[in-house]
């Protein structure tokens, strides 16, 4: 299985993070970042809690925050809505070992924002069209 990630430039309130190595989770419904990051480049937070179970069964207490913006592979996301949340120890080793980034996630509200998908076979994000289905 080739995991597949992502270029990622977060720019907050303060300052700015990049990333060239973020894990791009299928699985994960949004994109997390860990709390030190965010703190660092300056989050609004929304003040709505979010809950996560991970992986290794770890429960994951979140904030939602919204980021100023979002670079992924050069689609801009203006104000994108995260998860904020200490990510666990064991969690980051495993991302780490995996030479991934440790503080940040990309979720797949991020992806269907950013018209991209997932491919597995080559590790990188896909750019896709966006469609609208019209039922009569």
């Amino acid at each position: 299985m080739v995991l597949v990630k992502a270029s990622v430039k977060l720019r907050g309130l303060k300052t700015s993070y990049s990333t060239n190595n973020a894990f791009v989770d299928s699985d994960a419904r949004m994109t997390i970042v860990e709390r030190r990051i965010a703190e660092h480049i300056g989050v609004e937070y929304t003040g709505r809690r979010v809950n996560f179970i991970s992986i290794s069964g770890h429960k994951i207490k979140a904030s939602e925050a919204m980021i100023l913006e979002m670079n992924i592979e050069g689609e801009v996301l203006k104000y994108e809505a995260v998860a904020v949340a200490d990510i666990p120890n064991t969690v980051k080793e495993v991302l780490k070992k995996n030479n991934l980034d440790e503080n940040v996630v990309i979720g797949i509200l991020t992806l269907e924002r950013a018209n991209m998908i997932p491919n597995a076979t080559t590790g990188k994000l896909k750019k896709v069209e966006s469609f609208i289905l019209q039922l009569h």
